[in-house]
């Protein structure tokens, strides 16, 4: 049974679409499959800028080849998709089955193609790289704010202002962070206490950004990443509808 979940982040300074199967959160420890192999996948023409249709069903061809060939042998965990490049990541016991895939993507032999492998005991590609943290997972409902606009004829490219409500343990950490927030380009506003929950120290922060998805990606984690230094988190975001 797979789950996956697809998000756009950016990386090295590049748009990127993430695709990873968040089951293996629990199971690559026991499945104890601590070599990576990854798969680069880009058009033959070197001055391409995008793929073709026929190459990105070579590219799901030999996906699907590899887990049919190696199935029980390695697991598919996940990819990372720029314009004319796609990498894909397997974790296998077996680095030797690098050489069997190294022989798949020659039967590919109208995209160019990169195999390799690195023993990851710890899989840091999947865990650090392609599974989302708190700033990640925002991105997905980023993305579907901007879509809900999108279709309701918004302009997402006017700056307006953004309200983030931002939830702490307790009114220290909350207080610690408000101060701090302020030289990320954000606004200290309205702090509530509620009366339960887990986070029940509220605060209200403000910034202005628009709601093209890099931009605004970038807007969230700022305040995402600070909030998690004190156990915060982003609860709450607020923009408004402009009209195109």
């Amino acid at each position: 049974m797979t789950d996956w979940l697809t998000y756009e982040w950016e990386l090295e300074g590049r748009e990127a679409t993430f695709r990873v199967d968040l089951q293996y959160w629990s199971l690559l420890p026991v499945l104890a499959y601590s070599q990576l192999i990854y798969v680069s996948c880009a058009p033959k023409n070197p001055e391409a800028t995008a793929f073709s249709k026929s190459e990105e069903h070579m590219i799901a061809g030999l996906r699907h080849m590899v887990n049919t060939q190696l199935e029980g042998h390695s697991v598919y965990v996940g990819s990372i998709r720029f314009d004319a490049l796609e990498q894909l990541y397997f974790y296998t016991a077996d680095e030797t089955l690098v050489n069997h895939i190294s022989g798949i993507c020659r039967t590919f032999n109208k995209l160019a193609t990169v195999c390799g492998h690195i023993s990851e005991p710890h899989y840091a590609t999947y865990y650090r790289l392609l599974f989302p943290d708190d700033a990640k997972l925002q991105s997905v409902e980023n993305a579907a704010l901007i879509q809900n606009m999108q279709k309701r004829g918004g302009d997402l490219t006017l700056v307006r202002r953004i309200e983030l409500e931002m939830a702490f343990l307790n009114r220290d950490d909350c207080m610690d962070f408000a101060g701090k927030i302020v030289k990320l380009g954000f606004t200290p506003d309205v702090m509530t206490i509620l009366s339960g929950g887990s986070h029940p120290c509220r605060l209200t922060i403000y910034g202005y950004c628009t709601l093209l998805l890099p931009e605004l990606n970038r807007f969230t984690a700022r305040a995402i990443n600070l909030a998690a230094k004190y156990d915060g988190l982003l609860e709450k975001l607020n923009a408004p509808f402009i009209r195109a």
